[in-house]
């Protein structure tokens, strides 16, 4: 049976991130987003389990509209970042989830952060900004998001003039007919979608 694919946004509002690298006033920490480590295809499972103990929990998944021989439909959604969920937590929350939540076994490491006197390196945190416009890439295109773990940067620097990622500046790679917006997330790599060109403006 042969199928086809058509991409498309989901129906959830997307969330925004704020900027979450200052503590409270009263000195209370602000949660940050930490990269789990899990085995591939259990990611939507381990996101459930860490929203049931209240904490926020995100997947990097695209909707896609799977088209059939026999002309059913069906919505799925794809992973593009497999192995990875995104927590939003304090270091004492992230801690008591790797305590409470089997799913979740470790957490990834920065490995250029300086060691502590135990000779531990900081834990990975995705600014906010970088996980709202992964969310907003993954709801808005209109085909296959797809990621690599080798960060791009390759061509000039542009920005998106129309469409749904005004606004949006990234690189680019380029062949006679597309182009791809090229946006960098921080310790894992680089998010890309197709984008046409007369949408974008060289940065200068």
């Amino acid at each position: 049976m042969s199928d086809s694919l058509e991409y498309t946004g989901d129906s959830e509002t997307v969330a925004v991130g704020t900027d979450m690298r200052q503590p409270n006033a009263g000195g209370v920490p602000k949660r940050k987003w930490y990269i789990a480590i899990v085995k591939q295809h259990t990611e939507e499972h381990c996101c459930q389990q860490v929203q049931k103990l209240g904490y926020e929990a995100y997947v990097a998944s695209q909707k896609e509209i799977r088209r059939y021989a026999n002309r059913h439909r069906r919505t799925v959604s794809r992973v593009v970042i497999s192995g990875i969920v995104f927590i939003k937590a304090t270091e004492e929350e992230r801690i008591q989830i790797l305590k409470t939540c089997p799913s979740i076994p470790v957490f990834l490491t920065n490995k250029a952060g300086k060691p502590n006197k135990f000779g531990r390196r900081p834990m990975a945190i995705v600014p906010d900004e970088q996980i709202a416009t992964l969310q907003f890439m993954l709801y808005h295109a209109n085909s296959p998001v797809c990621f690599t773990n080798i960060p791009i940067k390759q061509g000039d620097r542009i920005r998106v003039t129309r469409g749904p990622f005004t606004g949006f500046e990234g690189f680019v790679e380029e062949d006679d007919k597309q182009t791809e917006l090229v946006i960098n997330i921080d310790f894992l790599g680089a998010a890309k979608t197709s984008i046409h060109v007369e949408d974008i403006e060289k940065i200068i």
